[in-house]
């Protein structure tokens, strides 16, 4: 009868460690968001090539690790849907991280775009 305590405390072990992997897991596609909305310049009617840094590097910043040090985009986003940019963020340890972002929609003076991370 002293054999099955253990296994009851193993299962709960195994099942609150899964629950817990499950929720940390949910949380951090949440912070991971792709998507950012920003205003028009008035005077480039673009969206500025540092708004758009400055909101990847906010994305790529997690509350669990550090984020990049710098990132730097080719050049100001257009308020026009597919319309892209290419950029790199520099992180402190590890190699550097290509990205494209793309407009994905456009209303008013708001242009939404996506950041995607391109192939090594």
């Amino acid at each position: 009868m002293s054999a099955h305590p253990p296994r009851r405390v193993l299962l709960l072990g195994l099942l609150t460690a899964l629950a817990v992997a499950g929720v940390l897991a949910l949380t951090a596609a949440r912070f991971r968001t792709r998507d950012a909305t920003s205003e028009v310049d008035g005077g480039t009617h673009t969206v500025p090539r540092t708004e758009i840094a400055r909101t990847i590097s906010g994305q790529l910043t997690l509350p669990f690790r550090n984020g990049p040090d710098a990132v730097h985009c080719s050049g100001d986003l257009r308020p026009v849907r597919y319309d892209e940019v290419r950029c790199t963020a520099h992180f402190p340890i590890g190699p550097d991280r290509h990205l494209t972002v793309e407009v994905t929609g456009v209303r008013h003076n708001l242009v939404t775009y996506r950041r995607h991370t391109l192939p090594r």
